[in-house]
């Protein structure tokens, strides 16, 4: 695998890069002929602090954010996210607010809910989602579906990577997409070409990496 990778720089931020690797990889949603390796974005602090100054600036003057709702381990890019779009500029909407960040739970049935504690940070509050990547979209409507049903008002999606421009009337601002990398395909399982062309699937892939068969 580590012979079909390619760095791919931002052509939003030149400080920021991804890992792709070509092969068949399959994740619960779908199949896709590349893997994104976004974890230096997720983990290292300057990278996450990159990802978060890039991604602020589609909101930081018009939308009003009091809540980020985390998926995917997004965590960290999200600290940086707050404090971006609370810094002190007269200019800036959320200037001086204290932006909360939270990630959903999943209960036995993987529905996403929020525990009682942090339903006052959903409930009539405007809401970032800030997920690693979207593909499918699946994920992002299972979260919009659960911050709606918590009464919270989705303002923008942010994402890493995203193969999606929207998500159900909610434009996804992202650092990545399809357009950086050449012959990027994405097919759910039942229609997916490798699949019918008997290619054999190379790893399995999920928000924590994936892992070779």
């Amino acid at each position: 695998m580590a012979s079909q990778t390619t760095i791919i720089q931002s052509r939003f931020n030149p400080n920021l890069e991804v890992s792709v690797f070509s092969g068949h990889f399959a994740t619960s949603h779908s199949h896709n002929n590349h893997y994104i390796d976004i974890t230096r974005m997720k983990h290292e602090h300057t990278m996450a602090r990159e990802a978060a100054i890039t991604l602020s600036q589609g909101y930081t003057y018009d939308t009003p954010i009091d809540t980020i709702v985390c998926m995917d381990g997004s965590e960290v890019i999200a600290a940086f996210l707050a404090r971006h779009l609370t810094k002190g500029d007269l200019a800036t909407v959320n200037s001086q607010k204290n932006v909360c960040i939270v990630t959903p739970e999943y209960d036995p049935n993987r529905q996403m809910i929020f525990r009682d504690n942090l339903i006052p940070m959903i409930r009539g509050k405007n809401i970032l989602l800030l997920i690693s990547t979207v593909n499918s979209g699946r994920t992002i409507r299972r979260a919009l579906d659960c911050i709606h049903y918590y009464n919270g008002i989705v303002q923008g999606i942010g994402a890493v990577f995203s193969a999606q421009e929207e998500v159900d009337g909610v434009r996804v601002h992202y650092l990545f997409s399809p357009e950086d990398i050449p012959g990027y395909e994405t097919h759910s399982p039942r229609d997916c070409p490798l699949c019918k062309a008997g290619q054999r699937i190379d790893a399995l892939a999920n928000s924590f990496g994936f892992s070779t068969l």
